[in-house]
């Protein structure tokens, strides 16, 4: 039994001796590289401190890697190429990469970068360039790196490596841009400077042609030459001459009048006045595509220095004489014609009550810090303002491009609903008795659309288009009702009727006559007639009647009083005169000829 538990010990030591021996040879194997290597690489030792100093460091680059995954920085000190190979005509024989650095460097061609002569033709033009903007690099490195290669793996064909110099890409492009961009120019358009209001037509500004250079075939065309080492060239540029695509001459023939509209005014000389400042200002204003027109920032404030006068404007729902009345019609005018020209309108706001020198729905107010109007020159050509007031009428016409194929718009307005407005009547006790003044004339609630119509070169509608909609607030009547008896007694009122109502027991004066009124004068002088005696009624005369009175005019008062209308209400008045394209002719609403409004009871002009 020892026995058996003796062996048995002795082949449990065997084992673990065995398995410790394996692992040694294990480790061993990875040490000399004999697990995961290509089977006929070399041992590479690790390199000490004392190696790493005299590792030769690249030129240009760190770390460069080699076809096997190794930097050249990481090679072993102990490499050494074999028999027969050569850089830059340096014999590398036996030599370990350190030893070569220095002689491969010092055999290396020189920077090109000082011996380049680049001359630019340009048509007839040789342009001399200065080359100190072009970086050249090496490849140095890369070619120490396909030596080591050839000599490691004893490819014997090819032994002889020369490093090169190339052109660094970004600095062609910089050095390109830097001699040739001052030859490149942009087409000059022909374009409109002003707008001769005698003549009406565009004051044109002739075209410029441009000039252009194919960049691209240029620097790929320098890299190329450069890069074969042909230093002293010669690159033709390639060009061409850009034509503008607008000329004056064309200009002249194509701009034209593209839409009118006129409206008739009132009879106020001051508001007439307003509306011809404006006009004077509009008159040959000339926009370029994509720019904006605004009102405000165009006409300015409306001032006394300025010219302006009081017309009728709107304040606080009611109207009032302020500095400008009237200029809404000449902006209605414009909105009309920028719509007809088919130019985009940016901001249009309705009055607070439709005006009547245009359809319903189709007005537009402007004031000043108050609702704006702004439009852009959407087209690709320049546009031109004509406005003028005469005989009064006001007209604003647009030129610019045509519309296509002979192709006419028109702004139509429609109501779309009504509300009746009420009457409101407040107690006002500085008032006589019964007195009435309208405060606040009455307009209803209108919803109203408008329409942009295009119509074809016979007068066709082509199509419809829905445009601005319109919302004019409801705003009611205020009467003020005098509730101040003669002896200074206040009356109620029913602010329903508008009728006074006596207070409860109230007793009215008993009137005192007066001393100094003729008929409250006794006459000495005067006699009464003596009574005679009355004759008898010839036969087929009728008797007089004896219940009947003295005949005469009734002195007696109904007790209606007279309303008075201080509101400034001059009614509505339909627009007479021409009726063609180019004049609007409104639909009469109960409404004045009123002005613009900010919605805030600010006072401002009227339109």
């Amino acid at each position: 039994m020892r026995k058996q538990k003796s062996n048995k010990g002795n082949l449990i030591l065997t084992g673990i001796l065995s398995i410790i021996a394996f692992a040694l040879v294990i480790v061993l194997c990875m040490q000399h590289g004999l697990f995961g290597g290509s089977g006929d690489s070399e041992p590479v030792s690790a390199s000490t401190n004392e190696d790493k100093e005299k590792e030769p460091e690249n030129k240009g680059q760190e770390n460069i890697q080699t076809g096997d995954g190794e930097n050249l920085s990481e090679i072993s000190s102990e490499f050494k190429f074999t028999d027969g190979y050569t850089i830059n005509g340096v014999d590398v024989s036996g030599k370990t990469l350190a030893e070569i650095k220095e002689s491969v460097l010092e055999a290396e061609s020189a920077n090109p970068k000082d011996s380049v002569k680049i001359t630019f033709v340009l048509g007839e033009d040789r342009i001399e360039a200065n080359t100190q903007a072009l970086e050249f690099i090496t490849d140095i490195d890369s070619t120490i790196e396909a030596a080591y290669k050839a000599s490691k793996s004893g490819d014997g064909n090819n032994k002889e490596f020369k490093s090169s110099w190339s052109v660094s890409p970004d600095t062609v492009d910089a050095f390109v841009h830097a001699t040739l961009d001052e030859y490149v120019k942009e087409p000059v358009e022909a374009y409109a400077s002003g707008f001769d209001t005698e003549n009406l037509t565009f004051i044109i500004e002739e075209s410029e042609n441009g000039f252009s250079i194919n960049f691209d075939k240029t620097i790929a065309d320098v890299k190329t030459s450069l890069n074969l080492g042909d230093y002293d060239t010669e690159i033709r540029v390639e060009s061409e001459v850009v034509t503008p695509k607008n000329t004056a001459e064309f200009l002249r023939g194509y701009l034209c009048k593209v839409s009118s509209t006129t409206s008739t005014t009132t009879s106020s000389s001051n508001r007439n006045t307003n509306i011809r400042l404006v006009c004077e200002k509009l008159d040959g204003l000339v926009l370029q595509p994509g720019e904006q027109f605004d009102f405000n920032k165009y006409i300015g404030e409306r001032t006394e220095a300025a010219g302006y006068k009081e017309a009728g404007g709107i304040f606080n729902g009611a109207l009032r004489q302020e500095l400008g009345g009237g200029i809404c019609q000449a902006n209605a005018m414009i909105y009309h014609s920028v719509t007809k020209a088919d130019l985009q309108v940016d901001t249009r706001t309705p009055h607070t009550w439709p005006s009547d020198y245009v359809e319903v729905g189709t007005d537009a107010t402007v004031s000043w810090g108050g609702p704006e109007f702004r439009f852009t020159n959407s087209s690709e050509y320049p546009i031109a303002l004509h406005a003028y007031y005469g005989n009064q009428k006001v007209t604003v016409e647009l030129y610019g491009r045509p519309l296509p194929d002979g192709m006419t718009i028109k702004l139509k307005g429609e109501i779309v609903s009504r509300t009746e407005a009420k009457v409101e009547y407040k107690a006002d006790s500085d008032m006589a008795l019964g007195e009435k003044v309208t405060e606040k004339s009455a307009h209803d609630a209108i919803k109203a659309k408008s329409y942009k119509i295009y119509y074809d070169a016979d007068g066709n509608e082509i199509k419809r288009e829905d445009y601005k909609d319109s919302s004019y607030p409801m705003i009611n009547k205020v009467v003020r009702v005098g509730v101040r008896a003669e002896d200074g007694t206040i009356f109620k009122l029913n602010k329903e009727t508008g009728e006074t109502i006596a207070p409860e027991g109230y007793v009215p004066p008993t009137p005192t006559p007066d001393p100094d009124d003729p008929e409250n004068i006794d006459d000495p002088d005067d006699e009464p007639e003596p009574t005679k005696k009355p004759k008898k009624p010839k036969k087929g005369e009728d008797e007089a009647d004896p219940t009947s009175e003295p005949g005469g005019e009734d002195a007696g008062n109904s007790g209606d009083t007279n309303e008075t209308d201080n509101s400034g209400d001059t009614g509505t008045s339909e627009n007479t005169g021409e009726t063609g394209d180019d004049e609007v002719v409104a639909t009469p609403v109960d409404a004045p000829e009123t002005g613009s409004e900010d919605g805030n009871d600010d006072p401002v002009p009227a339109g």
